[in-house]
């Protein structure tokens, strides 16, 4: 079945969807089912630890595989919906209204919302009653200092990042936020590093589903904290 455990397995059970599971510390073929034979998952496999071996096995069915694939994704979805019990996830607005502190020279927090990350909010929470929306890669705020003063205040914010939390399910929610909300505008911030443009590519075809004109403005940050690029899309 496989010798050693392959370190990053979890990408290829991903793509295999229930034909492979982890069992005692190694990777096994656990439904025929849903294994086709194709050994595709051996190329991909970085540590070599997937084999192929003759033996009688139950016919490959692919309308099985759609309809366990369908379950899953029936399943994430639940999983990951915004009606969760956790309290880091329960919305919370923030009422105060933001101010420059000229005596101490300090920045307060411009975050108007609890919680920000796509994966967690409510689409249909208080704070995404406005007509802007701040769209930003999860290392945006972090790499760029003034983030607080000049692109987030007064505005809700979603933050996702498109290598490790830009799925079906987010896309999803992200698509429910614009329809359910009077938005008018994006501010779409980036980093420079080409991944961050998934969200950019994603976003396209999710305004093009809804029936008003939303306006963005995309804002590149360097790695350095610098503003690389700021224009109208």
């Amino acid at each position: 079945m496989c010798g050693r455990l392959c370190r990053n397995i979890s990408y290829l059970l991903c793509s295999i969807k229930g034909a492979l599971e982890i069992i005692d510390g190694k990777a096994k073929v656990v439904n025929d089912v849903f294994c086709d034979g194709l050994g595709a998952c051996i190329g991909e496999c970085p540590e070599g630890a997937l084999r192929i071996i003759e033996r009688e096995a139950v016919a490959f069915d692919e309308e099985a595989v759609e309809n366990h694939l369908e379950k899953l994704k029936e399943k994430e979805k639940s999983t990951h919906t915004h009606q969760c019990n956790c309290p880091s996830s329960q919305p919370i607005v923030f009422e105060e209204i933001w101010e420059d502190s000229e005596l101490t020279g300090e920045i307060p927090s411009a975050l108007r919302q609890w919680p920000t990350k796509l994966t967690l909010v409510n689409p249909t929470a208080p704070y995404f009653n406005n007509k802007e929306l701040v769209i930003a890669s999860d290392c945006s705020p972090f790499a760029y200092g003034d983030f607080h003063r000049k692109i987030l205040r007064g505005k809700p914010l979603v933050t996702v990042c498109p290598m490790l939390g830009l799925g079906e399910v987010e896309l999803e929610k992200l698509e429910q936020i614009l329809k359910l909300n009077p938005i008018e505008s994006i501010k779409l911030v980036l980093m420079e590093v080409p991944c961050c443009q998934k969200i950019k590519i994603f976003l396209d075809p999710i305004l093009q589903t809804i029936d008003r004109q939303i306006s963005v403005e995309e804002t590149i940050i360097g790695r350095d904290g610098s503003i690389i690029q700021n224009r109208k899309i």
